[in-house]
Parts: C-alpha cells; structure tokens; sequence
C-alpha cells in the first residue's frame, strides 16, 4: 500500500503597469513581427494558449499531418514489424521521398524516421497501407484519434499531407496534437534527432531532419516542417522548458523559423520556477528507530501552479542506508506529471 500526500505550491505575482507604443497581441507579443497566417503557443501540460493568431481558422497542413501517421504508427504496437512496400503504397507519392520501390523490404520504425525526418510521402503512405489496408482506410483512424484527443476542428484525407480538398485542420488542433505527443516519448525522441539511420533491403545510410530548429537549442524537440504551394511553410514545435513543454504552430508563414524563436522566447516569460528541497519523516519498524528522515528536491518550470503527489510506504523496515529509495514525489502542472523524483533517506538507522 502506498501513502498518497497531496501538496499545492504558489508564488504570488506582483504586475508592474507599463506604457507600450507598439501593437501588441493580447497576449504580449508584437504581432506585425510574427509572419505567419495562423499562429498559436499553448502549454502542452496544461493547454493554456500564450499566442493565437487566426488560430482556429481552417488551414491546409501539409506534411505536418505526418505527426498523426507517426504517432498512429507509435501507439500501434508494431514498430518492429519488418515490411514489404506495395505498390499501392507508392502510386500517389509524388514530392519529397525516401525512394522506396514495390518489394522493397524496411521496418515500420525506419518508415516513421523515414516519415519525420525526411518528410517521405512515400514512407507515409507505406505506412498507412501497412496498419489499415490503404490510405482511405487509414484516414478514417487517424479522424477517429482527432476526434479522440480534442482536435474538432480536423479533417485528414492523406497521411503524408499532400494537399486534397478535404484535407485540413487549424494551427489550435495541430498544437493539440503536439501537446499528445509530449506524452509520447518514443515519437518525441525520433522527432528530436537531427541525423538518423534507416535500413533498406539490408542497406543502411542516413537521414536527415529537416527542423533547422534543432540546430538552434538542444531544447527544441521537433516536431514537424511542412511545405507546398497551398499551405506555404507549416511547422509545428515542441520546447522543452525546464520540464515543462511549449508547442508552437504556424501556418503559411514564410519566416517560421523566427516566428518560433520569437513567440517561444515570449512564452517562456509567463513561467515561473518552483524550486524546492523538501525534508519528512517516515515510519519505521525498528525497536531503536520509530522514523528516518527523508528528503525530496525539485526544480521545474511552469506557467501555473503545481501539485505533489507523494508515494511511500506507510511503514519502513530496517536497517535503512543513507541514500536509499523509500518513494517518490511526483510533480504536476494542470493535470500532467511534469516532474518525478526519488524519496530518500537521509541517514543510516
């Protein structure tokens, strides 16, 4: 049995009033320097938005649309499955490639690397007619995952995102999915690699990611470029910001590279650091000892107030060594564990 001690920390805020000459969004950043159609920053934790800009509009996607065939592909089970690519695979798979021919033999991983990194439409495709049979079947589960996760405001046709006329979403559903797939660690970290390696019918060579982002801060975890003539530049980001993580999206925005460094850099000022070093006793059983001292720290980042679930056992058995592991505190902004850290003893009994 575990003890569950709940805790609520805050920090109190004091606002200074100042004078600005130059139009802002409501949300504090200049939106004449942000070049983006549809634009928006929200806290994956909690989705509290930070930035919006025609968020909620209708917008083609392009191949950040290949997040929701990833991560189809993540959640499926499979990723070892070794596969034969057909021919209905690569029959529509015009623009940006892995130049993967009928019969060609590669994992499931490799056509999600293939998917993230390079952008592969045929590796999206390859992908969609392996887990449902072909593209069409595949488009009504990832529907069913939008409608799933809150993405109301979505309709997918293609997996690889190639404009069709049916096919779209908004910059608010695209950072929704974003903020789902922080909760994926095994699609974060293939989307957070810059190079990466695929083998192909035995042969291995490298690929690489298109996020120019990642080159940028070792804090930035993908996700996702997209281009074509219709939807214009799209990326979708994830930051990881002292435990916390900011998804930023932009739609049809030729400087997207800059209008995600500035509107990260603006929201990471509404995060406050919660930082601690807690001190509690536990129960023993011991004709010497009825409790040990125990400690806990953390340090996080969050834009509001945070929860601490503790997990321990109600009754420690000796001996106990300094250092030793008797729970854990976990750490939530909204509802999301953000943080976990060990409970341990701070002495010999």
């Amino acid at each position: 049995m575990w003890v569950i001690i709940l805790f609520n920390k805050f920090v109190s805020i004091i606002f200074s009033l100042f004078i600005i000459t130059i139009p802002i969004n409501a949300y504090g950043v200049n939106e004449n320097r942000i070049s983006a159609e549809c634009a928006v920053v929200l806290d994956a934790a909690t989705g509290i938005v930070h930035f919006d800009k025609n968020a909620y509009l209708k917008h083609s996607m392009a191949s950040t649309t290949k997040i929701m065939t990833c991560l189809l592909a993540c959640e499926s089970g499979k990723l070892n499955d070794a596969i034969t690519v057909s021919e209905k695979a690569i029959r529509n798979s015009e623009g940006t490639s892995l130049y993967l021919k009928a019969g060609d033999k590669i994992t499931l991983l490799d056509l999600v690397k293939g998917a993230m990194l390079e952008s592969g439409n045929d590796a999206a495709n390859a992908i969609a007619c392996y887990l449902a049979g072909d593209i069409s079947k595949f488009a009504d589960i990832m529907n069913v995952k939008a409608k799933e996760i809150g993405m109301n405001n979505t309709n997918f046709v293609t997996p690889s995102g190639l404009d069709a006329k049916l096919h779209y979403s908004s910059a608010y559903d695209m950072a929704i999915l974003a903020a789902y797939v922080c909760k994926n660690s095994e699609l974060l970290n293939i989307a957070s690699q810059v190079t990466d390696s695929i083998t192909v019918n035995g042969v291995t060579r490298e690929i690489h990611n298109h996020n120019k982002l990642l080159s940028v801060s070792k804090c930035f975890k993908g996700l996702k470029t997209g281009f074509t003539k219709k939807s214009g530049r799209c990326l979708v980001s994830v930051y990881d910001y002292g435990g916390s993580k900011i998804v930023c999206v932009t739609l049809n925005a030729p400087d997207d590279w800059n209008d995600h460094i500035r509107l990260i850099n603006s929201a990471k000022e509404k995060y406050k650091t919660y930082k601690s070093d807690e001190k509690i006793v536990l129960n023993t059983v011991s004709e010497l000892n009825k409790s040990v001292n125990c400690n806990y720290s953390y340090s996080i980042k969050s834009c509001s107030d945070i929860n601490i679930k503790l997990y321990y056992y109600p009754i420690i058995y000796t001996p106990v060594k300094k250092n030793d592991v008797l729970g854990r505190a976990e750490i939530f902004s909204g509802n999301t564990k953000v943080e976990a850290v060990n409970i341990t003893a701070d002495e010999d009994i």
